[in-house]
């Protein structure tokens, strides 16, 4: 009588450690999942992102030198 509470206090423990472990397992999912979303998302900005906002800055960039050239192509006078 006594190894049948003993046998069923042990199932008992081991039931409630197995729900504990089943519930981190789902926990460290979800924490990987949130890790390569960061990761992606670093990739997505250093590979995607920037160089795009680069290309726009120099093409700005190029315009304005235009523009300044233009106008001090037109300050001068051609004398023949």
């Amino acid at each position: 009588m006594n190894e049948n509470i003993i046998n069923n206090i042990v199932n008992e423990e081991v039931m409630e450690a197995t729900e504990i472990a089943t519930g981190a397992g789902k926990g460290f999912k979800i924490a990987a999942g949130i890790g390569l979303a960061a990761l992606g998302s670093v990739i997505a900005y250093k590979c995607v992102v920037k160089p795009i906002i680069t290309k726009i800055k120099d093409k700005k960039a190029q315009q304005e030198i235009d523009e300044t050239i233009n106008l001090k192509e037109d300050e001068f006078e051609v004398i023949e």
